[in-house]
């Protein structure tokens, strides 16, 4: 079958090339792979940054499909059915971080699309448990996007701590920002996006999505425009979504004091804060990573009830040997959410 390995460590080392059909186990479930997202996490990958993988393997885990085989001791589920999955090829359930739920923290954690083969391909396996339903309203396109979600829900949920009428700065106007500022609009509070000139179009997505005031960080004194936007004191809460060392430094001063830092997206490398501001003004900062099981559940519900758009956020969809366009565009800031289709003909069709 067409798959696109990362082949060897290094920068690049990605190809698109043919492999073996997996071979499902007893509680496994082989998914036809209808769509496959784009994320900043293959960037990392292709270029051999920041995110640990072990090549050779197939990228890919934001992933939407259809059952094709199911395993002798799986139940519940039947073939053809649509479905999402989480990224978890496998955790040890024996640590101390899965014992107490964090399983996304398990030093034996093997994730599709980094540690085994993931969803750029026409197949990929997966483990039963893993599997959720998306509501009929969305296609496949869209659920493409839930993984992305549930991380943007699990930040805002898990880590931040929001009351209504708070200050909310988002800086990052991209998929996982976007979807970011719309989990933070329903805890009722006031939004700022960040973004650069050339994000403008992004930052009028975000406008439409839902942000109070957006911001480009080249103008001046973006800290003193977020204070009188905020009863003169700073914000409330930032969440970090770009990865930008620029973007993480100057969030140390948004801030008002006591408020809490959310890093959400993940830094391509090494960013130094000033510690010396975060003891004075007694900040919180919070780092997330990955997803738990609990959030896909409410990220589902909160998909059910039409109170998160992802069609917005789509942007393309292109094949397995076309695939260099599709991460290009990631790459140079093209838009939003990138999907590759594995099989061209299969109820996908090109993002808006």
């Amino acid at each position: 079958m067409k798959a696109l390995i990362k082949y060897q460590p290094g920068a690049g080392n990605v190809r698109a090339g043919e492999v073996e059909k997996p071979v499902i186990g007893p509680e496994e479930v082989l998914l036809k792979v209808m769509g496959a997202g784009i994320c900043g996490t293959d960037l990392h990958i292709l270029r051999d940054d920041s995110y640990p993988v072990r090549p050779p393997v197939t990228l890919g885990h934001e992933v939407s499909g259809t059952i094709e085989e199911i395993g002798e001791k799986v139940h519940g589920w039947e073939l053809g059915e649509r479905v999402v999955s989480e990224t978890y090829y496998h955790t040890c359930g024996k640590c101390f971080f899965c014992k107490t739920g964090n399983i996304n923290l398990c030093e034996e954690k093997l994730s599709i699309g980094s540690g085994v083969d993931g969803a750029m391909a026409e197949y990929v396996k997966v483990p039963s448990k893993n599997l959720h339903r998306f509501p009929e309203s969305l296609s496949f396109e869209e659920a493409c996007m839930t993984e992305p979600l549930v991380c943007c829900v699990q930040a805002v949920f898990q880590h931040s701590r929001l009351s209504p009428e708070d200050c909310v700065v988002v800086t990052g106007p991209g998929t996982i920002g976007l979807l970011t500022l719309q989990v933070i609009k329903l805890f009722g509070c006031r939004t700022i996006v960040l973004g650069t000139k050339k994000d403008e179009k992004r930052l009028n997505m975000a406008l439409e999505l839902g942000a109070d005031e957006i911001m480009y960080v080249e103008e001046e004194d973006i800290a003193g425009r977020v204070r009188k936007s905020s009863r003169g004191l700073g914000a409330d809460a930032v969440f970090e979504c770009s990865g930008s060392v620029a973007a993480i430094r100057l969030s140390m001063d948004l801030m008002r004091k006591g408020a809490c830092y959310t890093q959400v997206g993940i830094p391509g490398r090494e960013a130094a804060i000033d510690m010396g501001k975060v003891v004075l003004r007694e900040y919180t900062i919070r780092g997330t990573y990955a997803t738990r099981p609990i959030w896909w559940d409410k990220t589902l519900e909160l998909l059910r009830d039409g109170k998160i758009r992802l069609k917005p956020l789509l942007s393309s969809a292109c094949s397995l040997e076309e695939w260099e366009k599709g991460f290009n565009s990631a790459i140079d800031g093209e838009g939003f959410k990138h999907i590759i289709v594995p099989v061209r003909g299969e109820g996908i069709t090109e993002g808006e």
